[in-house]
């Protein structure tokens, strides 16, 4: 065998090697997502068996990372944590609330972001999925908020409108990136709640 030969080898086997490594990290990542996410909702269900509520959303008692909500989306069989703030520690596992919109059953419009996953059925991955009048469920400590879907937009990045309220009503608006790998706009669905 000759060196340009045992070099080509040693590169083929090298790049092999960072492919499992990119592989096995990938499927990593996504196990300690699946797991994270299960175990949120799991203990915040616990919490509301038992009474145990949630942080105060009236008020400013609510801090980032905080566990407010289980979004359930039915018609795209999607059960998500929504946690308090959109950081980028806080959307690493589950929906964000947007600080500063209203809260569930307050007047004035929730704004819950997500991820689309690239992983079918993660967090916001089938979010294009969702269809004039589909439900919306946000459940928290105390009660289910229910929701209907009335509008879906594709809107710029800079399109801070979404996050604005609709006097009189309360309103939840979900966003999140689109196209799925290109992410150059945003994919709103907007609901009114209805009980």
């Amino acid at each position: 065998m000759t060196n340009k030969q045992s070099i080509k080898k040693i590169i083929g086997l090298i790049l092999i090697a960072l492919g499992l490594g990119l592989l096995l990290s990938s499927i990593a990542l996504n196990l300690k997502q699946y797991y994270s996410k299960k175990n949120t909702v799991e203990e915040f269900k616990e919490k509301i068996e038992s009474g145990v509520a949630s942080p105060e959303t009236e008020g400013n008692d609510v801090v980032t990372g905080d566990m407010l909500y289980i979004l359930r989306i039915p018609s795209i069989d999607s059960e998500n944590p929504v946690r308090e703030g959109t950081e980028r520690d806080v959307l690493s596992d589950s929906l964000g609330h947007e600080s500063g919109t209203a809260f569930a059953g307050e007047e004035g419009n929730c704004v819950i972001a997500g991820h689309r996953n690239y992983n079918f059925g993660k967090y916001f991955n089938r979010l294009d999925e969702v269809e004039i009048d589909d439900f919306i469920y946000l459940d928290s400590a105390t009660e289910t908020y229910t929701y209907v879907v009335t509008d879906i937009q594709v809107v710029d990045p800079t399109d801070v409108e979404i996050l604005e309220p609709i006097e009189g009503k309360e309103t939840l608006t979900l966003y999140t990136c689109t196209p799925i790998y290109i992410a150059t706009q945003r994919l709103v669905i907007i609901a009114e709640r209805v009980i």
